[in-house]
């Protein structure tokens, strides 16, 4: 199908979308735990509510809510869905791709690969489309 490159605006939307949400969520549940003296956890919870949003939305969905409202997908290179183990280490590798800063690793290798995967999707075997156009992607 070919459509990787066409949602390179998109990504970024999305992870501008995700980011804030769970940096309001992570804000929210830090702001809690320090009303009740364990502001030592917020850290540890901000990490844990981070890599759980991702896991769990592309795991289970193909979409965190930021691809959800910018019609973008996550897919195998195959074009099936993804499952748990493949979002897991998109989002471990999410790490890299943010360094040195604000995603230049995950930007440049989208600009530089065929399919605009970052190194999270090309160790995962996935890529992004619009949503609705899944299917055979080799």
């Amino acid at each position: 199908m070919g459509t990787e490159g066409d949602v390179i605006g998109r990504r970024i939307g999305a992870i501008i979308i995700d980011i804030v949400l769970i940096a309001i969520v992570s804000s929210v549940i830090s702001g809690i735990l320090a009303q009740v003296r364990l502001a030592f956890l917020g850290s540890l919870f901000g990490l844990v509510i981070g890599f759980g949003y991702y896991i769990y939305l592309e795991g289970t969905y193909g979409q965190t809510v930021g691809k959800m409202a910018l019609d973008i997908v996550v897919v195998t290179e195959d074009g099936d869905p993804i499952e748990y183990g493949p979002a897991a280490i998109r989002t471990v590798l999410r790490i890299v791709d943010a360094l040195p800063a604000f995603y230049l690793i995950g930007i440049v290798a989208v600009l530089v690969t065929d399919r605009k995967q970052r190194l999270g999707d090309i160790v995962a075997d996935t890529v992004v489309v619009r949503a609705g156009e899944t299917g055979s992607m080799r």
